[in-house]
């Protein structure tokens, strides 16, 4: 099994838990059921939303989706997989460009004591030893006296499905948790950050119960990923993330395309990669067997080292 490396303030922070820990002999318990809702932000996330929903199938109760502000088919594809969904399907639109506020409402249509924030990249294993239903169990049967925030593994791909980044293999946050009225996502730098009571023990899983699709996107996903941050600094002078590239194009990449632009980006944000290998790392979720079949992105190699990308070579000038 391969094995994850916590920085020293992760590892802090989860040792200082066990005795914050005992502050919840003083602290009400979640009156909600013990079940799982699962939260999913989406924004243009037509490529894997519909096979990430189904693969929750023996794991949610309900399923939250925020949609904000799609203008792909990610709605479509959530319509087109309803009917065979198990669990309860929720979706609300939230139109602000604040990540916070998106998360914050996801967060205040959620039922049951679990709360899952999945991204819409995720796609969990549905049998074997990792089969996701396993990880319900297991949260179910946690002390349903207690407050916990649980730090799942998932394995990382980059750039395509057959590669993960050297050295960030896995990734490891706390997505998962019980319910408490006094969490909140609050900015933190650039990004978001789940702002829980200190009470909460803090948990670790070892095994892998999903994969995250992460750089193994198209281009358009990947330009749009690198330059959300700063457009939102610029909104009051660009109203769309194309005017902003567009922009940004011409003033700080000396009128490089934007394709050239992701192209650039690419090489210096996904690599070094190495390849997957399912001896170390395991096999594929099943409901991924024909994406790997059939693969749309693959990356290339030139003098035997990861170089550039089947859909990048296209638009190289």
């Amino acid at each position: 099994m391969f094995r994850h490396k916590y920085t020293k303030a992760q590892n802090l922070r989860y040792l200082l838990s066990f005795p914050l820990s005992l502050l919840q002999l003083f602290r009400h318990t979640s009156k909600r059921k013990n079940g799982i809702s699962v939260i999913i932000r989406v924004k243009d996330e037509e490529d894997w939303i519909a096979k990430s929903l189904l693969s929750l199938n023996e794991f949610a109760d309900e399923v939250v989706v925020v949609n904000n502000n799609s203008l792909d088919d990610t709605l479509k594809e959530i319509e087109s997989v309803k009917s065979q969904l198990k669990y309860k399907l929720i979706v609300e639109d939230e139109p602000s460009d604040g990540i916070c506020e998106v998360s914050n409402h996801a967060l205040s249509l959620t039922n049951f004591r679990w709360i899952f924030r999945w991204d819409s990249d995720f796609i969990a294993y549905t049998s074997g030893e990792r089969n996701i239903k396993l990880l319900r169990e297991y949260l179910l049967n946690l002390n349903h006296k207690k407050h916990y925030l649980i730090f799942p593994l998932t394995l990382s791909f980059a750039g395509d499905l057959f590669h993960v980044k050297t050295g960030k293999e896995t990734n490891s946050e706390g997505y998962i948790h019980t319910w408490h009225s006094k969490l909140k996502y609050i900015k933190k730098g650039k990004f978001e950050s789940l702002q829980v009571p200190l009470f909460y023990k803090i948990k670790r899983l070892k095994e892998i119960y999903f994969v995250h699709i992460g750089s193994a996107k198209p281009m358009k996903k990947l330009l749009y990923r690198f330059f959300w941050l700063f457009w939102l600094k610029e909104r009051d002078k660009f109203a769309t993330i194309n005017e902003f590239i567009n922009h940004i194009s011409k003033e700080k990449w000396n009128g490089l395309s934007p394709e050239n632009i992701a192209i650039a980006k690419f090489r210096e944000l996904i690599l070094p990669i190495r390849k997957f290998n399912v001896n170390e790392f395991g096999n594929y979720p099943e409901i991924m067997n024909n994406d790997v079949k059939t693969p749309k992105l693959e990356i290339i190699y030139k003098n035997e080292k990861p170089f550039s990308r089947n859909d990048f070579m296209e638009n190289i000038s």
